[in-house]
């Protein structure tokens, strides 16, 4: 019987032991707003990076719209016949397009799991 004894004596030792010292006294509250914050700042990038893809998709379609619809309006700008602004105007927006979608694509893959 004293050797139980005895070793109900050391494990309650060892396990007194054991406690861990929480640095702060908040360090609980301190942990669990970094979690909130880390939390509610990738469900806002990926609210964000969804809007941004819808953004380019409907800017995608009205670019490519505006060279087809309006020559049926309009004949000239300022003076320029249309057909000599339309290359230039598909050159500039293609980049644009290719440059944000490439920005697009960059983002969703460093999006945080």
């Amino acid at each position: 019987m004293k050797e139980t004894d005895s070793e109900d004596a050391f494990f309650r030792e060892i396990i007194s032991k054991s406690k861990l010292d929480i640095p702060f006294s908040d360090f609980d509250d301190n942990v669990m707003k970094s979690i909130t914050k880390r939390y509610s700042t990738k469900t806002s990038l990926i609210r964000d990076l969804k809007l941004s893809w819808l953004f380019f998709i409907l800017g995608l379609i009205l670019g490519i719209m505006f060279p087809i619809v309006l020559p049926r309006f309009v004949d000239s700008f300022l003076g320029i016949p249309l057909d000599k602004i339309a290359l230039p105007f598909l050159i500039i927006l293609s980049y644009v397009l290719l440059t944000q979608f490439d920005s697009l694509m960059n983002a969703t893959k460093r999006l945080p799991k």
